[in-house]
Order: C-alpha cells, then sequence, then structure tokens
C-alpha cells in the first residue's frame, strides 16, 4: 500500500502542470506569542552568492575545530543551511560558476555526514537527539524534493522515450512470425530451425539481451545503448522523488517520539510540507537549531 501511495504521488508530480508544483511558503501565524520560546528575527533582504558561501564556510570551519559531538553536528547542520542560502542565491544570479542544483546535491552530503555522525536513534535516545535527527531528515527530503524540480522535465521527456521505445518492441515481437511447436511435447518440431548459438549470446557493445525460454524455445530482446541511459537517468531522477516522501514519512513517525519542540515550531513558524521553499527550510531548521542549543546547554 505505502508503495502504491508513493507511486501515485510520483505520477501525480509528473503529470501536474509546472505552476502547481512551484514551492509555496507556509502561511505564516497571525500570533506572535505562540511560542513560548525566544524567536530568533530573520531578515528578508537577499544577500549575494558570496556572502552565503563566506558565511557557510565560516561556520563549517567552527564545525570542524569543536570537540565536542553534540556541538560539531549543530555546527555543521547550521553550516549547511548557510549552503542552502548560497543556492537560494544562485537561482537569482546566473553568472555564478557553480549550479543551484549543485550546490543543493552538495549540501544533500553534508546532512547525510551530519546523521552518520550523530549516529542511528535508539529508542532510549534522550528526546533532543530525535528532535534533531528529524530536522536533518527534514532538509535530506526537502533537498531532494528540490532537486527533482530541477530535473522534473528531463524525467518527463525520458518517461516518453521509454514508453515510445518498449511500445514498439511489443509491437514488433507481437508481429513476428512464432517457431514451429510441437503440440504433443511442447519441443520444437523436427522441421522448425533451431536457433543458432550466436542468438543466446550478446551481438555486441552496446546492447543488452534478455533471453527467456518457454515451450522450447528461445527469445532474445536487444536494448539499444541510449535507452538503457535514459532508464538509468530517469531512475536517478525519480529516485529522488521517492527518498524524499520516504524519508519524510519516517521523519514524521520519528518526531512523535520527540520533546515536543517540533510541534511548537510548527506552531511558531507554520508546519513544513513536501512543497516548502527553501527559505522555509532554512528558518524552521534554525529556529529548531537555537531552541534545541538552549535546551541541552549548548548555546554558542
Amino acid at each position: 500500500m505505502k508503495a502504491v501511495l508513493i507511486l501515485s504521488r510520483l505520477w501525480f508530480w509528473q503529470k501536474a502542470p509546472k505552476s502547481s508544483v512551484a514551492f509555496s511558503m507556509p502561511a505564516q501565524p497571525t500570533g506572535a506569542a505562540l511560542s513560548s520560546r525566544p524567536l530568533l528575527q530573520f531578515e528578508d533582504r537577499q544577500h549575494p552568492v558570496e556572502y552565503h558561501m563566506k558565511e557557510a564556510k565560516t561556520l563549517k570551519h567552527k564545525a570542524d575545530a569543536t570537540p565536542d559531538k553534540v556541538g560539531k553536528a549543530f555546527n555543521y547542520l547550521d553550516a549547511a543551511m548557510s549552503f542552502v542560502e548560497s543556492g537560494i542565491a544562485m537561482e537569482t544570479d546566473p553568472q555564478t560558476p557553480k549550479s543551484a542544483y549543485t550546490m543543493f546535491a552538495e549540501t544533500l552530503d553534508l546532512i547525510r555526514f551530519i546523521l552518520k555522525l550523530k549516529g542511528s536513534v535508539n529508542p532510549s535516545a534522550p528526546a533532543t537527539d530525535k528532535d534533531f535527527t528529524v530536522l536533518c531528515m527534514r532538509g535530506l527530503s526537502l533537498l531532494q524534493m528540490a532537486m527533482f524540480r530541477y530535473k522534473r522535465e528531463a524525467a518527463l521527456k525520458y518517461s516518453r522515450t521509454l514508453t515510445d521505445h518498449f511500445k514498439s518492441s511489443l509491437k514488433s515481437a507481437a508481429q513476428a512470425p512464432s517457431p514451429c511447436v510441437s503440440k504433443s511435447t511442447g519441443t520444437p518440431s523436427p522441421m522448425s530451425p533451431m536457433p543458432s548459438p550466436a542468438s543466446t549470446t550478446s551481438s555486441g557493445p552496446g546492447s543488452n539481451h534478455s533471453s527467456g525460454v518457454g515451450a522450447g524455445t528461445v527469445s532474445t530482446v536487444a536494448i539499444p545503448q541510449v535507452i538503457q541511459q535514459v532508464a538509468s537517468s530517469y531512475v536517478n531522477i525519480t529516485a529522488l522523488f521517492l527518498s524524499a516522501h520516504d524519508i519524510w514519512e519516517q521523519a514524521d513517525e520519528l518526531a512523535h517520539k520527540g520533546s515536543g519542540l517540533l510541534s511548537e515550531l510548527d506552531l511558531a513558524l507554520g508546519p513544513l510540507s513536501l512543497t516548502s521553499t527553501m527559505s522555509s527550510l532554512v528558518r524552521h531548521t534554525r529556529q529548531g537549531l537555537q531552541w534545541l542549543r538552549l535546551d541541552t546547554r549548548e548555546a554558542q
């Protein structure tokens, strides 16, 4: 059932008009006192890419030098958010040598490193550990969704190419003459041609063959190299979408075992969703980090 749900979501993202999958800013709460915890003040002014890159590298170096494991993880996640802000700035500055997609992909690797550094969350771990892990997982999920959106048009193109190829292959297979088969034994009759040894081996580089043996016959289907490449690219892109949904669902499940901080965060800033903006992710994560630092006495 879970697989069907995820695939149905993938179908929606492929079929929906482009305007329906744009980032949407969660509605901001009307009351300023929805949480008793201190709230950060976020500025709306956008800085150039160099500004965010400098800040990100400073925070990363700080994390490298932090001896405490918890503080190190917090600082790395803070640096990751500055790298996300660099990617946001790159989206509006086409002169940058690196694309926003590449920046998001590299930030994804950094957050994976943070989770590996932090270690797996066991049932006896403090609730704040679970809160931090959820912040990281939501970051992973939303970054993959952002990357998928960049490749969505390519995925649609690859899907059409693969569909056309396999429709054509099925049509050709249906029109091909079938070998003469003995009705009594299910084996080729003495008058039917025998498959040559070459028919069961690869015809050369650039093609794969899938062989099926049934009723005494051997059939081969050549898959052109270009189709293999298209299929590989299609799988890589759609894997971003599927992984994002899977990680998001795991994060939701883990959030229920946290301290309640994440619920307060949703009330104060508005809940995140799989269509949230990267800016919303940054604010949500940084506010959660501030509260976690206060709760774990790791405030810098």
